[in-house]
């Protein structure tokens, strides 16, 4: 039997979770609190193999209070979720203390997915899944290229002779991918790239 926490304030996202769990092949018993506290006070109680965190709790510090399950109960996996929409800086700056993330915007599928994974108890790579749709897929062909180039610590100036290319040109496509993804340097580019995976120019 696999046990879930939701830490979450009372909503409809909330129930939809729980409605979610309950169709996944593996047995769960799932229990739902509504603040910090009463998530603190149910793991002194038992041991769970998951905690769905609320990205947003009233007066409380989301990355202390990861830092106080993980002395609690180490085995437990963690996974935020959050009812705002997020961007890739805000959720990387968790992303060491957490074992997922999931937003609003997953799709029913994907939030399956993520939770069969953490419930296997596998070490590995933090399961994302910060949105049902990917920012990169708005970028155009030229930019996808560019955007590759850029995320191998190429200058500009090399992009531009490699795709025979103006120099200018390739700026102007920088600073459209830029835009378009709401960011405002390679570090966060490489972020959204691994977060939503690399892109192929077709």
């Amino acid at each position: 039997m696999n046990y879930i926490l939701i830490a979450h304030e009372p909503s409809i996202m909330r129930d939809g979770l729980s409605q979610i769990i309950s169709l996944l092949p593996a047995p769960v018993t799932v229990l739902m609190v509504e603040t910090a506290d009463d998530a603190m006070a149910a793991m002194k109680r038992q041991s769970f193999n998951l905690l769905i965190l609320s990205r947003y709790f009233q007066g409380i510090d989301t990355l202390s209070m990861i830092n106080t399950v993980r002395k609690l109960d180490p085995a437990t996996r963690i996974m935020l979720f959050s009812s705002r929409d997020e961007k890739a800086r805000i959720i990387d700056s968790l992303h060491q203390a957490t074992d997922g993330f999931l937003c609003k915007n997953s799709t029913c599928d994907e939030i399956q997915l993520a939770l069969s994974s953490l419930l296997k108890g596998e070490k590995g790579q933090p399961v994302y899944v910060p949105s049902s749709s990917n920012p990169l897929s708005q970028l155009s062909s030229r930019e996808i290229e560019v955007m590759n180039l850029l995320s191998k610590g190429l200058p500009l100036l090399k992009i531009a002779a490699k795709m025979e290319l103006q120099l200018t040109t390739v700026s102007t496509y920088k600073t459209r991918i830029f835009k378009k993804l709401e960011i405002s340097s390679i570090v966060e580019l490489l972020e959204k790239i691994n977060i939503h995976g690399a892109r192929k120019a077709v």
